[in-house]
């Protein structure tokens, strides 16, 4: 964590937070599709005998950072 750039990052968020509220953005919708993306690969990849279970554990973890989803830190090596 770099200490003088989270105050920036907090400040931006704010920033593009305020802006976001004045359009009309259906939230459920997205994330439906989303989800709906997020699974689909997820299932695909279990479903694939080829992987093994660390593969299919890495893969996973990959759509996790393409959708830019919180996996936790348990998968840090």
């Amino acid at each position: 964590m770099n200490i003088k750039l989270e105050p920036l990052k907090k400040h931006i968020i704010d920033i593009i937070d305020a802006q976001i509220c004045d359009f009309d953005i259906d939230v459920g919708k997205i994330a439906d599709t989303t989800a709906v993306s997020v699974l689909s690969e997820i299932q695909s990849i279990i479903s694939d005998e080829k992987n093994s279970d660390f593969d299919a554990v890495e893969k996973i973890v990959c759509v996790f950072e393409k959708y830019h989803l919180d996996f936790g830190g348990r998968h840090d090596f």
